[in-house]
């Protein structure tokens, strides 16, 4: 289905896209493009050539850290990676560089804003998703930092959620408990109440359930 699939990287906390866009490549046995782009706006705020070398000489160190760990992560699964950097405006050098490498699909990065923010900010993923000839898969990384993973996680959101409703957790009596797609923690307060905190895996949503004595 999908033979070169091209993952751009800002050098930010981006995991969850490179580990969607290997899913993908280990799927299809596809090729991954991990491409950085040294913004060539901020080297037009330096006021000095050295200024604008020791920028660039910065960002590419930064791109190269991004994309070997990108690498790391796809040669641990088989899966074939090619890395590049490139300077340019990085909406624009991303599609360019996909058309120049024939990459069938993009996967990128979002915060999940919506409605008139979207567009006031005016994302990199948005101008791709605007202007990209191929399909352009588009990762919440929002929802992403919010999912719970592990028995730690899930502990450690039920003391927020019931902290958030003025209650002190004193004990977690039990192992959290995962079916399907809910975590369910059970906790005793301070006060010695006992809550079931039931809370989505994937979005970290909760409710709480007050368990009553009879």
């Amino acid at each position: 289905m999908y033979d070169r699939i091209l993952v751009p990287t800002d050098g930010s906390e981006q995991s969850p896209v490179a580990t969607h866009a290997l899913n993908v490549a280990e799927l299809c046995d596809a090729t991954v493009h991990a491409l950085y782009v040294v913004d060539e706006k901020a080297l037009d705020y330096q006021p000095s050539e050295a200024g604008r070398e020791e920028t660039r000489a910065a960002r590419e160190s930064e791109g190269e850290a991004a994309l070997a760990s990108i690498e790391a992560a796809a040669e641990d699964r088989g899966v074939e990676v090619v890395t590049a950097i490139e300077e340019g405006t990085p909406a624009e050098t991303i599609v360019e560089y996909a058309d120049e490498q024939d990459a069938e699909m993009v996967v990128m990065g979002t915060h999940g804003r919506s409605g008139v923010d979207r567009y006031v900010l005016g994302s990199v993923t948005e101008q791709v998703v605007r202007t990209s000839e191929v399909p352009v898969l588009t990762v919440n990384l929002a929802r992403q930092r919010r999912a719970v993973r592990d028995d730690e996680t899930a502990i450690e959101r039920a003391r927020q959620v019931l902290a958030d409703e003025g209650h002190e957790v004193a004990d977690v009596p039990e192992e959290p408990y995962r079916e399907s797609n809910t975590w369910l923690v059970r906790a005793v307060t301070a006060d010695g109440d006992t809550f079931n905190v039931h809370i989505d895996a994937a979005s970290g949503e909760s409710r709480v359930a007050q368990i009553r004595s009879e």
